[in-house]
């Protein structure tokens, strides 16, 4: 009977065998999925990272866009409220010359019309003056001719 248990026995590691045959499978499906898993899980982290990076550098270059953009309006804008001040400016400075030319012409007209007052204020002045010393040199020769007479 020795055949039988040996039989048995053989029986019984083969079943054992099957049994590590099989759980060594099963444990090797689950760590092969298990590592699948990790691989998608980094596969998945990597292209997350990647669509983060790209995500950032296309808002980095969406804010250098705008700020560019900005930029260059304000510059724009500037450069427009620089014209508009600077023709106002001329227009105020040929307006502040228009008032200046005509108070000057006012002034102009008014010495012209003293000069004329004060030439003719001269004018007559000398003729009394002239009038004065002609009567005084009259005056002086009747004198003299009246004391010669006397």
């Amino acid at each position: 009977m020795a055949a039988p248990a040996s039989s048995e026995q053989a029986q019984h590691l083969l079943e054992e065998r099957e049994r590590l045959i099989q759980q060594t499978q099963e444990e090797a499906a689950v760590l092969s999925a298990q590592a699948r898993r990790e691989a998608e899980q980094q596969v998945s982290v990597h292209e997350l990272v990647q669509a983060a990076e790209a995500r950032a550098q296309s808002i980095v270059d969406q804010a250098h866009l705008t700020a560019t953009e900005t930029i260059s309006r304000a510059n724009q804008e500037a450069a427009a409220v620089r014209g508009q001040a600077t023709t106002e400016a001329v227009s105020q400075a040929l307006e502040a010359d228009r008032y200046s030319l005509e108070m000057l012409r006012r002034l102009n007209d008014q010495l012209r019309t003293m000069q004329t007052s004060v030439s003719g204020a001269v004018e007559q002045l000398e003729y009394k003056v002239e009038q004065s010393e002609q009567s005084q040199s009259l005056d002086q020769r009747d004198e003299a001719a009246r004391r010669a007479l006397s």
